[in-house]
């Protein structure tokens, strides 16, 4: 049945969030698939969520005494009830819009869109009446008041409070509180439970499927033609709920919106739109890597970051996230995972080059108007980060004076780089020595802070001296057919990733012509797909074909063949480094292109993580990802800059 759904709709989810981490979640037929799936999931600090309402049983019912169900809930054996069948159409960009008709006469009788707002977890529904003649909704919010990771039983609801009148309800259970406004209508109490809702995509992730739902009262309201019932769910008292309407409606003012004649966007704006989805990751101070199960990634946060740059306010945000992790830095690295301070941890070694690597982009995208302190006081701090990689005994990896490289030691039992899955305690891709993209990103350091750090710094560490020797060894990494992913005790180990993309897509990792192309030529025949770069070869014997299954099965995929959407922007750059203009061009077409025929549809909430290895087409993991979204963002606009120039 969720195979025939995904058709008959799309396998893509709609999402809507704040810069606090709180999110409302979905599918295009609003049955609820996932445990994190729902309509106001609190964000609070350090990355702690909370699912506070799950979905409405909605009906409308006619004068006729004709009654519709508009909701779709999944149980074990069932489906039901079938408010699918009643959708018309669907949007999810900028908000989620649902139009329903009547089977019988095809005629639209309800339009039902979502809207969050931006600084708070407060979620707008409204009803809109289309038809012709009145009608009346009867609907239940249904409730679980819980962690986001984590399901709940009828059993947890021996005691909550529960305070109403006609227009407004409270909700409240242990530490966590919901506030209900209504514009129009009536609430009565009439507690019941919704026992084993089922969430089939966690049962295929491994996970416990089953939940109960609580609803404690139903709202019943008498609508118009043209009329609208509109509904705020939030967790927190508010004193002016029509103000509080108008901040969530000013929200998306500013956005497009799809022709619903032509059922897509009009080419022109998919930058806005892909802006759009840029902005539901962006907290006050940071980046969400992910939703939803995601918070802060350091590693993330920074390959991503200049899709920040462009934003108006993108020259102080993007100042603010790297103080931010300038801030939290220990032992000379930026934290990996971000949390309580038990939570986080700085397992990354790669997250650091590239948070210097975007301090010296910081710097020279803005020039001037970055500032003289501000300027001073980064430069300051990539001094003090380098003078720690040089010099910290402590930290699990080291400079080889001999070829000037980074060295992870097989003693660490770490994972430092992005491919970072544990299992069993133990790395499942251990990419001891030197990884490629990891000597690619030290350079890259060395060579812009030998070009903006003091005369002094540079001396007392020998960067130049540094700089040469790499240029001279990065030279083993190249076969005759292949190129080696790491340099393992004196050896190049010929294994298929495509972590020599990141390598020669920075802008100082000196190649030849040659080695582009060879480059070129294995990325084109082993690890180029429509969506993304793979992230082993299909001939490696280690070549997972399907991101699917438990954790345990998801992880073995995950950097053994899982198609990953960032990817496409390392490799667009390496492309841009040897490719004549107008190939260049064409070959930026052919990435976006994908890409841009799903967001032009407007049925496409955001970009997801990653893709199968074989056949991509169902989006996997995370289905909001940051880098994702950075990456296509990025490539959009650099196509449209550079045909702007070209003209």
């Amino acid at each position: 049945m969720l195979s025939e759904l995904y058709s008959l709709f799309t396998p893509y989810e709609w999402i809507l969030s704040n810069n606090q981490g709180g999110y409302a979640l979905g599918t295009a037929f609003l049955a609820n698939l996932r445990k994190y799936h729902g309509l106001l999931i609190a964000g609070r600090d350090y990355g702690r969520r909370y699912h506070l309402l799950s979905s409405l049983e909605e009906r409308v019912i006619f004068p006729s005494g004709l009654t519709y169900s508009l909701d779709t809930n999944f149980y074990r054996d069932t489906l039901y009830p079938e408010g699918y069948k009643l959708i018309k159409d669907f949007y999810f960009r900028p908000f989620p819009l649902f139009i329903y008709q009547c089977p019988q006469k095809k005629e639209v009788f309800l339009e039902k869109t979502l809207k969050f707002h931006r600084k708070k977890n407060v979620l707008l529904i409204t009803y809109r009446n289309s038809s012709s003649y009145p009608f009346k909704l009867s609907l239940r919010p249904k409730f679980t008041f819980r962690n986001h990771h984590e399901v709940v039983n009828a059993s947890s609801w021996q005691d909550y409070a529960l305070d109403s009148n006609d227009r407004s309800a409270f909700l409240g259970k242990e530490d966590l509180a919901l506030f209900l406004y209504l514009s129009k209508g009536e609430l009565k109490i009439d507690p019941l439970f919704y026992y084993q809702v089922y969430y089939p995509l966690e049962e295929l992730r491994g996970y416990y499927p089953f939940e109960d739902l609580f609803s404690p009262f139903v709202i019943e309201a008498e609508i118009s033609p043209k009329e609208e019932l509109k509904i705020l769910f939030s967790d927190q008292a508010l004193k002016n709920v029509e103000e509080e309407i108008s901040v969530i409606e000013s929200r998306y003012k500013g956005y497009p919106r799809p022709d619903k004649i032509k059922s897509s966007f009009n080419e022109k704006e998919i930058l806005q739109v892909l802006e759009g989805m840029l902005r539901d990751f962006l907290l006050e101070k940071d980046v969400i890597a992910g939703y939803p199960w995601f918070y802060c990634w350091g590693r993330d946060t920074f390959i991503g970051l200049p899709a920040v740059f462009y934003l108006p306010e993108g020259r102080d945000l993007a100042l603010d996230i790297i103080n931010t992790y300038a801030e939290r830095r220990r032992g000379g690295l930026i934290p990996n995972v971000i949390g309580h301070a038990e939570e986080t941890n700085y397992n990354s070694l790669d997250g650091t080059l590239w948070f210097l690597l975007r301090v010296f982009d910081y710097v020279e995208f803005f020039g001037r108007k970055a500032g003289a302190e501000n300027r001073k006081r980064l430069f300051q701090t990539v001094e003090d980060i380098l003078g720690e990689l040089f010099t910290n005994e402590d930290l699990p990896f080291f400079v080889d004076r001999e070829d000037g490289f980074l060295e992870i030691p097989d003693t660490v039992n770490l994972a430092l780089t992005w491919m970072d899955v544990v299992l069993d305690g133990r790395p499942l891709t251990p990419r001891y020595g030197k990884p490629i993209e990891i000597s690619a990103l030290w350079h890259n350091v060395l060579v812009y802070a030998s070009k903006h750090l003091r005369k002094s710094f540079i001396k007392k560490f020998d960067l130049e001296a540094l700089i040469s020797k790499q240029n001279e060894n990065f030279r083993r990494y190249f076969g005759e057919h292949s190129i080696a992913d790491r340099i393992y005790r004196g050896e190049p180990i010929f294994e298929v990733r495509p972590n020599f993309v990141i390598a020669l897509g920075l802008p100082f990792t000196k190649v030849s012509i040659s080695d582009f192309e060879l480059a070129e030529r294995i990325v084109r025949t082993e690890l180029l797909t429509p969506l993304g770069l793979r992230s082993l070869s299909p001939r490696h014997p280690a070549f997972k074909r399907k991101y699917f299954g438990n954790w345990y099965q998801r992880d073995l995929a995950y950097h053994n063949g899982s198609v990953w959407v960032w990817l496409l922007l390392p490799y667009a750059k390496m492309l841009s480094r040897f490719l004549p203009e107008k190939d260049y061009l064409e070959a930026l077409k052919r990435l976006l292109h994908p890409f841009k025929s799903l967001i032009l549809s407007g049925k496409v909430g955001n970009i997801p993580e990653l893709y199968d290895g074989d056949h991509p087409y169902y989006p996997k993991g995370a289905p909001a990802q940051f880098w994702s979204v950075a990456a296509i963002y990025l490539l959009e606009r650099e196509l449209l800059d550079r045909q702007k120039g070209g003209n």
